[in-house]
């Protein structure tokens, strides 16, 4: 029998995937935001760098945080924003209730830290290389 629970939250999950998030910066090229795409293109570096440095991150958390954050400036809807936001939260909780860690709130938060380094590093750069 499938666990319904363990397949929803593996699907909230794949928001922070390597895939999806490729999916973002290829529709950002196609449509030429420049911009964005540095946006998230930065960010991935500063995460993968950080993750290669810092062991036990939870990707998908810190992947997931740019492309809400980027992706709500870019559309500039509350709704979307809200939504996004909600997604976010829902990936969080899923990531912990997937996780079989005990260290699974470090690694947690250790993603949500690198994600909004990476977001704000990127936010501050990317207007220097534009």
């Amino acid at each position: 029998m499938i666990n319904w629970k363990k397949e929803i939250a593996r699907d909230i999950l794949a928001l922070g995937s390597i895939p999806f998030y490729l999916i973002v910066i290829i529709r950002a090229i196609v449509g030429k935001y420049k911009p964005f795409v540095y946006q998230m293109v930065i960010a991935l570096i500063i995460i993968t760098i950080l993750a290669y440095l810092f062991k036990k991150t939870d990707q998908y958390v810190a992947r997931a945080i740019p492309i809400v954050f980027f992706s709500s400036i870019f559309y500039k809807e509350p709704l979307y924003t809200y939504f996004a936001t909600i997604m976010l939260v829902a990936l969080i909780i899923s990531s912990s209730y997937l996780l079989k860690s005990k260290l699974r709130i470090q690694t947690i938060v250790k993603g949500i830290v690198f994600g909004i380094i990476s977001t704000a590093l990127a936010y501050y750069l990317v207007p220097l290389l534009v």
